[in-house]
């Protein structure tokens, strides 16, 4: 058990450099519309490149380490330059946008997981993460770094294009709402606000925050496409927030 908590601790912490880089670390990064030459992708891949090969340096032996890291960030580099020539076909439509996003997640997801496994990482850990994973709760504080960052940009960027899908498809001639910077804070604070919540034994009070952010908007539920989008969008924000702090902490108080 305890070695079987050291090797989830690596996958963790190798998850979490993922969506750190791929969406923090790169403002704008998912917005491939803003980013349609091949040459923007460079600087992306670099600082992925770095930031995962000083964790696998630290983390795993020398010959595994560079090999598994190879396959992750060349799968990774192959995945986005096809997900961003999708993106720039000529009228792609949102639901589109949305399917190949998932999907592009759901391949990088699997490369980590898979190289992790190939190359046999958890066979060949050095004395320095052991050590680390001893002297700290390395999973539990894994556990919660990963589910902060699924709970900001990504979370945020997927909520995004769902909503953009739904308005678009349905009326593709009106005109694309500006993005709001203040309604994006407001959904990571909504959804971190959720999780710690659901953290602390309070999950009924989740109501009371959905019911304040729907105050700040009466105003605009007169406006059928606003209300709709505002009702998807906040739904699947608590939906995500639910959904990953129990899998990712719950799940943990219960199998302790």
């Amino acid at each position: 058990k305890y070695e079987g908590g050291i090797v989830l601790s690596l996958l963790l912490l190798i998850l979490s450099v993922h969506f750190l880089a791929d969406f923090h670390l790169w403002p704008g990064s998912p917005d491939v519309k803003k980013h349609p030459c091949f040459r923007c992708l460079l600087p992306h891949f670099g600082m992925y490149s770095l930031i995962l090969g000083l964790i696998f340096l630290l983390c795993v032996s020398f010959p595994s380490a560079v090999i598994a890291w190879m396959f992750i960030i060349l799968s990774h580099f192959i995945t986005d330059v096809l997900t961003f020539h999708y993106y720039t076909r000529n009228h792609i439509s949102p639901r589109s946008q949305l399917t190949a996003f998932c999907t592009s997640q759901l391949i990088h997801t699997a490369s980590i997981l898979a190289g992790s496994c190939f190359f046999h990482l958890p066979e060949n850990l050095t004395e320095t993460f052991k050590s680390l994973c001893i002297q700290v709760p390395l999973l539990q504080n894994m556990r919660y770094l990963l589910l902060v960052i699924l709970l900001l940009t990504p979370a945020s960027q997927f909520i995004k294009m769902l909503t953009a899908s739904i308005s678009l498809q349905k009326n593709p001639d009106s005109p694309k709402s500006s993005d709001s910077s203040a309604g994006s804070m407001i959904g990571k604070l909504e959804r971190l606000i959720i999780a710690m919540l659901i953290i602390y034994g309070e999950a009924g009070a989740i109501g009371f925050v959905l019911a304040a952010k729907s105050l700040a908007r009466y105003k605009q539920f007169e406006d059928q496409d606003f209300t709709e989008k505002f009702l998807v969008g906040t739904l699947a924000s608590a939906a995500i927030a639910i959904a990953l702090t129990l899998f990712l902490i719950e799940n943990q108080k219960t199998s302790a």
